[in-house]
């Protein structure tokens, strides 16, 4: 989420971008856990000859309840841990972060599945937008979570995009897709005569690949 906001008088400060992608940049991602439920395939042994083995389905995690630690795209440094009920939630702000906010708001956008890490599992890649409060604008963080080992990383925030200009680029929900193990983000991008007020006129395309240590983006 990169719109600008306007903080309350006592925390008041030039309009903040409005930021996308996942408060943890390389080099600094926080060790959150992910909790939603059992998920995946759970391989087990079945008795007879060869003891044969089998997957055994079970029903994937919903991840508009899920409990998430997060940074609001680095708004939170201390990170926030919230639990969405029906896909929102909202957070304390006491000791989160440098402007004292009251509280934090927190939406799921969407999500994505794919084997993301090459171990064969799918993973899930979770949209989240986050509204500091009081302020008009919001940020966004995108989760990436293995069903076994819990959050794999986070996304580069949107504000570190070449495509960034007065404001940071915005994610497009129904443009977030795994597609050949790489994360393939559609964005909304703000162009030369638009602003906060009228929103992003154009879009591009952003490819991020897991390089077992951090997420770099392709071509």
């Amino acid at each position: 989420m990169s719109t600008s906001w306007i903080a309350s008088a006592t925390t008041r400060r030039p309009a903040l971008l409005r930021r996308s992608a996942v408060g943890l940049v390389a080099g600094s991602l926080l060790a959150g856990c992910v909790s939603g439920g059992p998920s995946g395939a759970a391989m087990t042994r079945s008795p007879g000859a060869g003891g044969t083995t089998h997957a055994e389905s079970s029903p994937p995690p919903d991840w508009r309840n899920a409990s998430y630690m997060l940074t609001c795209d680095g708004l939170a440094p201390g990170g926030l841990s919230v639990t969405l009920v029906n896909g929102v939630a909202q957070a304390s702000a006491a000791g989160g972060g440098p402007l004292h906010y009251d509280h934090f708001d927190v939406r799921y956008e969407a999500e994505a599945s794919g084997d993301i890490d090459g171990d064969g599992v799918p993973d899930a890649v979770v949209l989240l937008m986050c509204s500091p409060q009081p302020s008009n604008g919001s940020v966004e963080e995108v989760q990436v979570i293995s069903p076994s080992r819990g959050r794999i990383g986070v996304l580069p925030s949107s504000t570190t995009l070449p495509e960034a200009s007065v404001l940071a680029p915005l994610y497009d929900p129904a443009g977030l897709s795994v597609q050949r193990g790489d994360i393939v983000a559609g964005m909304k991008v703000y162009g030369p005569g638009d602003s906060h007020a009228s929103g992003p006129s154009e879009h591009v395309t952003v490819r991020w690949h897991w390089d077992g240590r951090r997420f770099v983006r392709v071509q």
